[in-house]
């Protein structure tokens, strides 16, 4: 590359820089000429990774993360998987060995986010294949918050797929390696973990004990500003406690822990604001609040098509609100789902359920 720059001048070098990135996902940092040529040199030439082309990755990383809330993981999943690429040449090359744990760990980051995705997109098998890789690296980078962020994310991806031991053990591994550190958030997600391993299991006051502990390692507070589970909030735990509960056949205080969840999600997010309706929807419906429910659902359609796992939570309300499909609300919501193109691909149940 530094050969091609002499050749070419440094104009055409950082067009041809620019479109390198392109491939690897990184044009919408707007970085400036000089930092455009300094990582696809470091591309090129491994051994020219520094502090700074890393910090880039980094940053792009955190645009993707929150773009993904608003686009949903499909839109910037290949972006992500060829940041992915572009860490393992790097740490493949003769890059300098100081820098090889500050690249593990964004190794870890990156496949983290990965994992995540695909889960989302109703593909915890491939997503935890992710966080057993991300869980790896982590622990080459000497980092332990990233490594109990990887294995709480590998109980999650169990408890989506129904498997209890897995969901189970990998969350206890969590949770030992979260007490290592002095993350409160990562603490938090652990516990977070414990709780849905231990619902999955049918142990509803162990299920509670757990929830419990996640508020109060939040309410501890303690600084963590780059903390992978910067997501994690007292919404976030009573969203999963609701959930949870629902699970457990409690439908009161499912109802009771889904609404205040949801009045302390932040809207901008949408992807898990919307998540979060979907759920106090589901809740207001086995609490036979119909109506309501129907409302609720009816105002995430706009925003449920981001991932399969909305539309999938979506359906599974919806089919709830079977005996009620003649009533204005329910009717409502059908049409509305119609209008977004929600519905299930099944036949419909009944001739209000047909798209006209």
């Amino acid at each position: 590359m530094a050969k091609i720059i002499r050749t070419l001048g440094r104009r055409q070098a950082i067009r041809l820089a620019g479109s390198v990135l392109a491939t690897v996902g990184l044009p919408s940092l707007n970085l400036d000429p000089d930092e455009t040529t300094r990582v696809v040199l470091a591309v090129e030439v491994p051994r020219r990774v520094d502090a700074q082309v890393i910090t880039h990755v980094a940053a792009m990383l955190a645009y993707c993360k929150r773009l993904e809330d608003s686009l949903g993981p499909r839109e910037v999943l290949d972006a992500v998987v060829a940041q992915h690429r572009l860490v393992h040449r790097l740490l493949a090359g003769d890059c300098p060995d100081q820098l090889r744990k500050p690249l593990h760990l964004a190794d870890s980051n990156i496949a983290c986010a990965l994992g995540g995705y695909l889960v989302g997109m109703g593909q915890p098998e491939e997503g935890s294949r992710y966080f057993h890789h991300a869980r790896k690296a982590a622990h080459d980078a000497g980092n332990p918050v990233c490594a109990a962020y990887a294995a709480a994310n590998t109980s999650f991806a169990a408890y989506e797929r129904g498997d209890t031991p897995t969901a189970l053990d990998a969350a206890a591994a969590a949770r030992s390696l979260a007490a290592r550190t002095s993350d409160p958030r990562v603490k938090a997600f652990a516990e977070h973990m414990a709780a849905a391993a231990y619902a999955l299991n049918g142990q509803y006051s162990p299920c509670m004990a757990t929830c419990d502990r996640a508020h109060d390692f939040l309410a501890a507070g303690g600084s963590a500003p780059d903390s992978p589970a910067y997501w994690v909030h007292h919404g976030s735990i009573e969203g999963q406690r609701g959930r949870l509960l629902t699970r457990l056949g409690k439908p009161t205080e499912a109802l009771d822990a889904a609404q205040t969840a949801l009045a302390q999600y932040d809207p901008t997010y949408i992807g898990r604001y919307t998540l979060c309706q979907i759920r106090l929807g589901h809740a207001l419906v086995i609490s036979q609040e119909i109506n309501e429910a129907a409302r609720v659902l009816t105002d995430t359609a706009t925003h449920a098509h981001l991932y399969p796992r909305l539309t999938q939570e979506l359906h599974a309300a919806r089919a709830l609100m079977q005996p009620w499909v003649a009533t204005s609300a329910v009717r409502t919501l059908g049409d509305q789902l119609c209008a977004c193109g929600l519905l299930p691909a099944t036949p419909p149940r009944s001739k209000n359920d047909q798209c006209t």
